[in-house]
C-alpha cells in the first residue's frame, strides 16, 4: 500500500472511529429524549415512533418510561454495532485490515445490525401496548418499513464482505508460508 493511501486510511479510520463513538452517545440520548419530550422534537425526526403516533405528550410519563425501557433494548444493539465499528476503525488505523480481530469485529457489526432489526420489530409489541394503555386504548402495533429492509440488506452485505475478507486473509497467510 502506498504511503499516501496508508495515511488516508489512517486518517479516515480515525475520523470514522470518532464518529462511531459520538453515535454511541447520541443514540441512547436521542431515544431517551424522544420518549421523555415527545412533543418537543424541534423538527428532528428521531425515528423511534413506529407506533403510528402513539408516542406523544398525552401519554403519562410513567408509561413513556416503561416504553423507553423496551426501546433501549433496540438501542443497545445499535450501540454494540457502533462500538464494534469504532474498534474496527481503530484496527484499520493501526494497519490491521485482515487481522482476525478486525474480521471478528466486522462480523459483530453485521450480527448487531441484523439483531437490531429483529429486536426493533419484536419490541414494537410491548412499546405500543404500554403507550396505548397510557392513552386508555390498549392496542398492539407492528410495523416493518423500508428502513428496516435497508438495514437487513446492509447487515447481509457486511456479513458477506466479512466472510470474503476472512477468506482473503486465510489465502494470503497460506501463500506467505510457501514463499
Amino acid at each position: 500500500m502506498a504511503e499516501t493511501e496508508r495515511s488516508n486510511l489512517v486518517w479516515l479510520s480515525r475520523i470514522m472511529a470518532l464518529l462511531s463513538a459520538i453515535g454511541m452517545v447520541l443514540a441512547p440520548l436521542g431515544d431517551a429524549a424522544a420518549f421523555l419530550w415527545p412533543g418537543t422534537r424541534g423538527g428532528l425526526d428521531l425515528n423511534v415512533d413506529h407506533m403510528n403516533g402513539l408516542l406523544s405528550d398525552a401519554v403519562p410519563l410513567q408509561y413513556r418510561l416503561g416504553a423507553l425501557a423496551f426501546s433501549l433494548t433496540e438501542v443497545a444493539l445499535v450501540v454494540w454495532a457502533l462500538w464494534s465499528l469504532r474498534k474496527l476503525f481503530l484496527c484499520y488505523a493501526r494497519g490491521e485490515v485482515f487481522a482476525p480481530t478486525s474480521l471478528n469485529l466486522l462480523n459483530h457489526v453485521a450480527v448487531a445490525l441484523f439483531a437490531s432489526v429483529v429486536v426493533t420489530f419484536a419490541m414494537q409489541v410491548p412499546i405500543s401496548l404500554i403507550l396505548s394503555i397510557g392513552l386508555g386504548k390498549p392496542q398492539i402495533s407492528l410495523d416493518f418499513g423500508s428502513n428496516d429492509a435497508v438495514t437487513l440488506f446492509t447487515a447481509g452485505v457486511v456479513l458477506v464482505i466479512a466472510r470474503v475478507m476472512n477468506e482473503a486473509g486465510r489465502i494470503a497467510e497460506e501463500n506467505a508460508k510457501f514463499v
